[in-house]
């Protein structure tokens, strides 16, 4: 959480939590209305977006569990500031949203992520 926070984009970096097959799974939310499937290059490349859009991002974990399967699962809120008008979207507006992630692990990496997005109206 702490490197998609920081909108790092260093491959190495993410090397140390990610499997090299890990697949990101974004069900539809607010801000994307299909599902999005991302292989670790598209993860970075979606970040590397972020990093144009966004400023001050900010995750606060609220709660995290361990299931017996070995998947961690995580609750959230995040927001951040969004840097250019995108859409109907203004440049300093705040987005916020309340996140579950699900994270399935190989080898101790990262080979899964779920993404549940329930963004506030904006």
């Amino acid at each position: 959480m702490k490197l998609s926070e920081s909108l790092e984009i260093d491959p190495a970096a993410y090397a140390t939590v990610l499997h090299p097959d890990v697949e990101q799974v974004e069900f539809p939310n607010m801000l994307n209305r299909t599902l999005q499937r991302r292989s670790f290059a598209e993860i970075l490349e979606n970040i590397r977006a972020g990093r144009e859009l966004l400023v001050n991002p900010l995750f606060e974990l609220q709660q995290m569990q361990q299931c017996p399967d070995g998947s961690v699962v995580i609750e959230a809120h995040w927001q951040a500031t969004l840097a250019n008008d995108i859409g109907p979207l203004v440049r300093g507006q705040q987005l916020a949203a309340q996140f579950c992630v699900v994270f399935e692990l190989k080898d101790g990496l990262i080979i899964k992520q779920r993404n549940y997005s329930c963004f506030d109206p904006f």
